[in-house]
């Protein structure tokens, strides 16, 4: 399993994620940098139904499946549109802690 880094900076984001839709997210959720305008998604993210979890992104960024603990496992038909249609080259999965669901 791979362990979780820590990103205290925009300069920690790892270079891996550089120029794509990750290092967008991370800079308008962790570093409050100011939105740019989408017309359409760049990115899909898997996150808890918990709704004391919100994200700080701009709209139209990104397709949002929130299920018990980010799975992804019923979401297939979900998870193909958004690849197909949306054309979404990127995926993310947000975890917490302290989850209830």
């Amino acid at each position: 399993m791979n362990k979780i880094t820590k990103i205290n900076t925009i300069g920690d984001i790892p270079k891996l994620y550089l120029n794509t839709p990750i290092e967008k997210l991370i800079k308008y959720h962790n570093f409050n940098i100011p939105y740019d305008n989408y017309d359409k998604a760049e990115i899909l993210i898997g996150m808890c139904i918990d709704n004391r979890k919100q994200l700080n992104i701009p709209n139209n960024f990104a397709y949002i499946i929130r299920t018990g603990g980010a799975n992804l496992k019923y979401s297939e038909f979900k998870v193909s549109y958004d690849i197909a249609i949306g054309n979404v080259k990127h995926i993310v999965l947000i975890a917490h802690n302290n989850c209830t669901q």
